[in-house]
């Protein structure tokens, strides 16, 4: 965000439900989130170490935690999250499970609810579509205590048999940039109808000039079980 306080401004003016935070930001910010009647916030408490190059995204070689969770208590947020990476190295794959185990371990003592977001990232060897791969780290932080899932699109029914098959609330996560807002609409129809939670979205909606309209009108699909189609048409997206 080039300005985080004037985005979230009109975040919370839209009514959402919650906010997905850096710790910097989530300091920033704190003034936005007194009183009563405000979005709940979720605080990233880890960063992976993915290129030697500002600004660029290569290849993660390390996962480490940027916060902790007595830190997000006293911030006073509703839930901190960290990311799962899969397809790394075999020692920055160990660097992530001490990471997860750490939180958990952290988050048990605080009484903080921990979200966990399995991704696959690096070469992809096995064939498989990211789809096809993503369930086994979904069941694997699920036994790691996760007590939320925030994850990719996969198809209205494998997703609804992985939130019926996992009993935690599942987030689904915006995704890489889209120019197609019809799409996007869609997808998050159709992930209400396979009864996930919530979704996340972060540049396919703070990036956009009509920021505001798209934020009504997710929330009218989410709160309100609206079709995408009569979105379009309402507000002229």
């Amino acid at each position: 965000m080039e300005n985080p306080v004037k985005t979230l401004k009109k975040v919370i003016s839209c009514g959402v439900d919650g906010v997905l935070l850096s710790p910097g930001i989530a300091k920033l910010t704190e003034h936005l989130f007194e009183g009563k009647n405000v979005p709940d916030r979720i605080l990233t408490i880890d960063f992976p170490v993915g290129s030697s190059t500002p600004g660029k995204f290569e290849k993660v070689f390390a996962h480490k935690l940027i916060s902790s969770v007595e830190q997000a208590v006293k911030k006073a947020v509703d839930d901190v999250k960290v990311l799962f990476p899969w397809r790394l190295e075999k020692s920055t794959r160990s660097e992530v499970v001490q990471v997860i185990v750490e939180t958990i371990e952290e988050c048990e003592r605080w009484d903080m609810p921990l979200m966990v977001e399995p991704v696959l990232w690096g070469d992809n060897s096995s064939g498989k579509s990211d789809s096809d791969l993503i369930e086994s780290p979904a069941r694997i932080a699920v036994e790691m205590e996760a007590d939320i899932l925030k994850i990719q699109f996969l198809g209205e029914d494998r997703l609804s048999r992985i939130i019926h098959r996992f009993h935690v609330p599942v987030f689904m996560l915006g995704g890489p940039k889209s120019d197609d807002l019809k799409q996007i609409l869609k997808t998050v129809q159709e992930s209400m109808k396979s009864d996930a939670k919530r979704v996340i979205f972060g540049r396919n909606v703070c990036q956009r000039e009509n920021m505001e309209e798209v934020l009504t009108a997710l929330k009218s699909i989410i709160h309100d079980g609206l079709k995408y189609e009569e979105i379009v048409q309402r507000y002229d997206l």
